[in-house]
């Protein structure tokens, strides 16, 4: 939603505190209007429909004889190319991330090496963190979201989402003997089949908990594929996504007391099943192992799988 103007004392429109314009007001083609999708113009609504209305401007202008009297709505980056080289800031600089950059490809991030090297500089997910929260005797970090299949999101800086399988899933998962992932720029729908951990019982495919463009992969996995497992929260993290849209993906997620309920329900759901098998109960203490599948069989793993691992 557009922001109304606020004007300073000599006319100049003031950005409120912690707030950064959006890359069309930067470009000059509109007056004011703030970013809210950490400039991840792809998947911006405003973009979106600001492009579309360029777009019809433009079918208009050609088919018109006329002279148009206004300045009619360009897309930005015709704009932007046309600024002088000291206002063609990169996202990271807008972002604060860096103190100086100026972009030289109108905000294609995906085909600029500065981007890619930025973007290999985000350091896996609570990568300093000794020991987690613990609920039901698991790991749950605070401040993620958790998707129905057993999968972590976390919202970065630059408006990704950084994936990873949870503790519970690990358990269930044990050895793994690898992984195939999307590849990069591949488009992914939710809750579709994405991406594949291999193990000596069978495969699972898990569903991506968002829409949106695969940004990178996790590349320690193809050498290492138990990363996932022994270092799920941290190293083990699978891909980052540009989701399509921010606000409607985060809807489908477990976060705070209700993400503990859920985990709390799916431990014990799980110790109920499992433990004619391996005599396992997470009452009283107990500690759930952390490879499950060496202690069952084939059949009673893939079935902890359907019911665990795939979105109800």
């Amino acid at each position: 939603m557009d922001v109304k103007l606020r004007e300073g004392t000599k006319g100049m429109k003031v950005i409120p505190s912690g707030e950064r314009k959006c890359i069309w007001m930067e470009a000059g083609v509109v007056s004011y209007k703030l970013c809210n999708n950490n400039y991840q113009c792809s998947t911006c609504e405003y973009d979106m429909a600001m492009s579309n209305k360029a777009i019809q401007t433009k079918e208009k202008a050609a088919e018109s004889t006329s002279i148009p009297r206004k300045k009619e709505i360009v897309e930005w980056m015709e704009e932007f190319r046309n600024l002088p080289s000291d206002q063609r800031k990169c996202r990271y600089m807008l972002m604060g991330d860096v103190s100086y950059k100026i972009c030289p490809n109108s905000f294609r991030c995906g085909e600029c090496s500065f981007d890619q090297m930025m973007q290999d500089r985000i350091q896996p997910t609570f990568a300093d963190v000794k020991e987690f929260p613990k609920v039901a005797g698991l790991d749950m970090p605070d401040n993620l979201f958790y998707f129905r299949n057993h999968l972590w999101l976390h919202l970065e800086r630059n408006g990704l989402f950084r994936i990873g399988i949870d503790d519970f899933a690990r358990r269930i998962i044990g050895k793994i003997n690898n992984i195939d992932l999307p590849a990069i720029g591949s488009k992914l729908e939710l809750e579709e089949g994405s991406w594949v951990i291999h193990h000596d019982y069978g495969d699972i495919k898990f569903l991506s908990p968002v829409e949106g463009v695969v940004e990178s992969i996790n590349h320690n996995l193809l050498e290492n594929a138990q990363l996932a497992a022994d270092k799920s929260y941290t190293d083990g993290w699978l891909m980052t996504i540009e989701p399509k849209s921010i606000r409607k993906s985060t809807k489908n997620y477990l976060t705070d007391t209700e993400a503990k309920i859920w985990m709390t329900d799916e431990a014990n759901l799980l110790s109920r099943s499992i433990h004619e098998d391996v005599g396992l109960t997470l009452q009283d203490g107990a500690q759930m192992t952390t490879d499950i599948s060496s202690n069952i069989s084939k059949e009673k793993w893939n079935e902890l799988v359907k019911k665990h691992l795939y979105v109800r």
